[in-house]
């Protein structure tokens, strides 16, 4: 089975869906997909993939401080037949953001990312996409990623495996 993980900024969305929709619609298909349960890019992202993908497992891994979780999963049974619904992780109690990029990415067989900014730009600095796509890049699943912001600078850093 193949897992492919997905993380997104909170922020630079509303400029950038065709970016990122561009970008979605070359990921390969999948058998799983994983989330990470915020709001912003990874609640657009999720709902995206569950209607667009429909024959796979999709997964929400939430955060244990619920303070800048969207509860949108909450909501969705499956909607038409092959349809599932979609599954969640909690992550324990007193457990970090960092902590649950990490499960993202120990979940997933490929990565895709869309931070706001570069990763050399300040502003990415303490940015909770760009530890994900740091820790995917160490664990070698690293895939590609995309800025939603102009000038939309992405790179693909492994070729995307094809299932």
């Amino acid at each position: 089975m193949t897992t492919i993980g997905i993380t997104a900024a909170r922020r630079g969305f509303d400029p950038a869906p065709g970016v990122v929709v561009n970008v979605l619609c070359r990921i390969p298909r999948a058998d799983r997909y994983v989330t990470g349960g915020a709001w912003g890019g990874d609640a657009f992202i999720g709902e995206w993939l569950y209607a667009n993908r429909p024959e796979a497992v999709h997964w929400v891994i939430v955060p244990a401080n619920r303070y800048q979780a969207d509860p949108w999963w909450e909501n969705y049974l499956p909607r038409r037949p092959g349809m599932t619904a979609i599954g969640r992780i909690e992550m324990p109690p007193g457990s970090s953001y960092a902590s649950r990029n990490a499960a993202i990415v120990a979940r997933s067989d490929a990565l895709y990312g869309f931070p706001e900014w570069p990763e050399d730009d300040p502003r990415s600095r303490r940015s909770g996409t760009w530890q994900t796509l740091r820790m995917a890049r160490a664990a070698g699943n690293l895939t590609e990623w995309a800025c939603v912001q102009p000038p939309y600078q992405g790179q693909i850093e492994r070729w995307p495996a094809r299932t």
